[in-house]
């Protein structure tokens, strides 16, 4: 059998590739399952919601085998962006330039880019297209997602479909293809409203209102996720009810080979307890009602500092700009649900041959792509998940930068850089506010003990799984991510400052420092490192994501 490794491409030398964003939807380094999931199949729904809008003609819709021509390629089993290929695709958008778009994904933009050349044709296509993609977008996410959430609990939460888990993972990865291109089909009108209320701001000289404008939206999902688990704690809400409508959330969610809450439903009480023993004005419900009622200040603050012809525009985007936000994250939890059903047929796939004999673990079905777990399994498929296994073990010991030009020099990750009182970490204003408090390094949100009262959130990335830790920490501290990211996104309709984007933070911040932490600056700053090592309490240390927790679990 030929050992190969479908997680480890290469690239051109010029080429320019961004890990930033994108890595928190897929925070473990990927299996080959995964991959399965991730590559071939977000790549055509991707390449498929492009075309929806007119930016991809119809000869271009179909994955290439070039690594190069990717929208997504991976290095040592990490997703990274082809920019310059997506720059090329959103700069013929009218009211949007590839800059927006770069700043939307990296929160930044490089310095001395060309300009790009103009398609004509391509101008003519969106004009044509995007217009009525733009309308139907809302509704067609709204609609697809109300049934794919029938099919999850049906076939999944149900185990209707382990009846034939085979049929369950093409159906799975086909639903999971769909639902990405009507999440990104989302995600491009956002980033479209974004990118115009960003200029309206900084036409009228207060782009500090941006973060504020896209705060308190109201209806985020996963604040219904983070609030259902309150009234779990309060004991108001069964467990069980809590599992059948959030259950295919949970760790490393966007991470096939994880697990979730459908496997593993008590992990979750912990944190329900901890957040309903909070105050009554600390339930999430509560808390989005808050920053729901002071969006309107804000609103009118831009609305005073532009001319009276520009007024009117103000209220319109906002209101689009959050209704895309509902809908982008309605659009998130529907491929997860795609996720979930891929889970839960490749461990009854891998317990059935484990049972025959072809495989030593359930989880090692993980190592196999869905073409080949599909396939009668060879006599020597233990070489194969062998050496995918040891590879996999060897990139999660390794780092890529978040952006780099051809192919990445991976380096050996250090868990500490150092670091103390009087350190300044930048990032990207994600949440507004300035909170001084005492670090907790977190690396798994239901392992680690509840946050206490002043206590900061540091972390690596979130999902959302990590919601309801959000409503314990007085801020929030990401290493990955921008503005439009999910961390920010939930941040601002709790109203939790958040600094995100910092790279490192989780490396040279230590559990028990303290700091200040200005969610409107993008600014972290360590004021005082206790004496006597690291400080990093059982639960929170930085250790490698939990492997093989389910290994006989449904």
């Amino acid at each position: 059998m030929d050992l190969h490794d479908p997680t480890n491409s290469t690239s051109e030398p010029t080429r320019y590739w961004s890990t930033t964003n994108i890595g928190e939807a897929m925070p473990d380094v990927l299996s080959p399952m995964c991959w399965s999931f991730w590559g071939p199949n977000m790549e055509a729904g991707a390449r498929l919601a492009y075309y929806d809008f007119g930016l991809l003609p119809k000869s271009d819709i179909g994955v290439p085998e070039n690594p190069n021509e990717l929208l997504v390629a991976y290095f040592f089993g990490r997703p990274a962006m082809n920019l310059d290929r997506l720059r090329s695709l959103f700069d013929p958008i009218p009211g949007m330039t590839a800059d927006d778009f770069e700043r939307d994904i990296c929160g930044k933009v490089r310095d001395g880019l060309p300009p790009i050349p103009k398609s004509r044709q391509t101008t003519l296509n969106v004009i044509a297209k995007a217009p009525a993609g733009m309308v139907r977008a809302g509704r067609q996410i709204k609609r697809s997602a109300a049934e794919q959430r029938t099919w999850w609990e049906r076939e999944v939460h149900d185990g209707a479909g382990l009846s034939d888990p085979r049929r369950l993972l093409k159906e799975s990865a086909a639903r999971f293809r769909e639902a990405f291109r009507a999440h990104v089909r989302a995600r491009f009108v956002l980033m479209s409203f974004h990118a115009q209320l960003t200029k309206l701001a900084e036409g009228a000289g207060r782009e500090d209102l941006v973060v504020r404008l896209l705060a308190g939206l109201g209806g985020v999902t996963e604040t219904d996720v983070a609030d259902d688990l309150w009234l779990v704690g309060a004991d108001r809400l069964p467990l069980t009810d809590f599992i059948r409508r959030h259950g295919f959330h949970g760790p490393l969610e966007g991470n096939v080979a994880g697990a979730s809450w459908r496997e593993d439903p008590a992990g979750v009480l912990p944190m329900a307890k901890a957040m309903a023993a909070r105050p009554a004005d600390q339930r999430p419900r509560q808390r989005e009602a808050t920053m729901v009622a002071g969006r309107q200040a804000s609103i009118d603050e831009l609305k005073a500092a532009l001319p009276r012809s520009k007024q009117a525009s103000v209220g319109l985007l906002c209101g689009a700009a959050a209704r895309c936000v509902r809908t982008t994250e309605i659009g998130k939890a529907s491929f997860l649900m795609a996720l979930d059903g891929g889970r839960a047929a490749t461990r009854a796939i891998g317990r059935a041959q484990r049972d025959a004999g072809h495989l030593d673990e359930v989880d090692d079905a993980f190592y196999l792509t869905i073409d080949e777990l599909l396939e009668p399994l060879p006599d020597d498929v233990m070489d194969l998940v062998r050496f995918r296994r040891e590879r996999r073990d060897e990139y999660r010991r390794l780092e890529v930068p978040a952006t780099f030009t051809g192919t990445p020099q991976a380096t050996v990750r250090a868990d500490d850089l150092g670091g103390g009182a009087g350190d300044v970490l930048t990032g990207v204003a994600g949440s507004s506010g300035v909170v001084e408090g005492t670090a907790r390094v977190v690396v798994d949100p239901f392992e680690a003990e509840p946050l206490e009262p002043g206590e900061v959130l540091v972390c690596r990335f979130t999902d959302p799984s990590w919601a309801p830790l959000f409503t314990l920490a007085d801020a929030l501290v990401i290493d990955i991510g921008a503005a439009a990211s999910h961390g920010a996104i939930v941040a601002r309709e709790l109203g939790v400052p958040c600094v995100i984007g910092t790279g490192d933070g989780t490396r040279r911040i230590r559990t028990g420092d303290r700091l200040l932490v200005d969610g409107s600056a993008g600014r972290v700053e360590i004021l005082d490192r206790p004496p006597g090592g690291p400080g990093v309490s059982p639960g929170q240390g930085r250790r490698e994501p939990h492997q093989n927790a389910h290994e006989d679990g449904g």
